[in-house]
């Protein structure tokens, strides 16, 4: 029987980056309001606390189209995180969208 080569992590081992996407979300969505037709919200971590977060919204269906969904991106963000997952700042600035908050 073929032994596991991966041994489980000792407590004196660093953890991974932390990875604020849930904390990240609520803070995007709190700024922009809610959208009605919002499908997701994408959060990419990328290096030195700096993430890119594009918000994804259905398109109404037009015509015979319901077999079909089409998806956009409809806002896109640059971010700088603190390392406790508080935005920092945002290119462009995180302002409502024209929904309710």
């Amino acid at each position: 029987m073929a032994q596991d080569d991966h041994a489980a992590p000792s407590k004196d081992e660093p953890e991974a980056v932390s990875n604020h996407t849930d904390k990240i979300t609520s803070q995007v969505l709190e700024k922009v309001g809610t959208l009605p037709l919002l499908h997701r919200v994408e959060v990419c971590q990328h290096h030195d606390g700096n993430y890119r977060v594009n918000i994804w919204e259905q398109l109404e269906s037009i015509g015979d189209s319901a077999f079909s969904k089409t998806f956009h991106i409809r806002s896109s963000y640059y971010l700088k995180v603190s390392d406790t997952g508080e935005i920092i700042r945002s290119n462009p600035p995180l302002i409502n969208l024209g929904c309710s908050p």
